[in-house]
């Protein structure tokens, strides 16, 4: 009977690191779904990327939300028509990722800003940069209007 209690210890390990994870990312989540400034100096979970596409901002962020739908494992936080806040969450332990896009436009053009940084560690592992990444690849493949802005 002894073997058998064993077998409990990696699930309960398990179950505590989850429960940990949880508390520490609820008190380090963002006081608002506001894009961040920038990110944190020397960091190594953080990514943050603007560039310009020919598209009005609210198709530019519909495209985006069209993305952020089809990702496992997102909770969306907040969205209107030209900025979002989600949160992603890596597969076993469920370390949550802030995920912020905004989209808008200036003189020159619509800009889309994309923020991707983890709550949790020292590094994520490429995981933030492979996020933006994707988005950036299906804004690519997205027929959008010619729409000035």
């Amino acid at each position: 009977m002894d073997d058998r209690r064993w077998i409990l210890i990696p699930p309960a390990i398990w179950i505590a690191c989850l429960l940990t994870i949880h508390i520490l990312g609820a008190f380090t989540a963002p006081s608002s779904s506001e894009i961040p400034d920038d990110c944190p100096e020397n960091s190594n979970n953080c990514e943050r990327v603007m560039m310009a596409v020919n598209a009005s901002p609210e198709a530019l962020h519909q495209a985006t939300m069209e993305w952020v739908s089809t990702q496992s494992r997102a909770t969306i936080e907040f969205e209107d028509t030209t900025s979002s806040h989600t949160v992603f969450h890596s597969r076993w332990f469920m370390f949550p990722d802030d995920f912020f896009v905004e989209t808008g436009c200036t003189e020159n053009g619509t800009w889309i800003q994309i923020h991707s940084e983890s709550r949790l560690g020292w590094g994520d592992m490429g995981v933030n940069r492979e996020r933006i990444d994707g988005l950036i690849e299906h804004l690519s493949n997205t027929p959008f209007e010619t729409s000035p802005c």
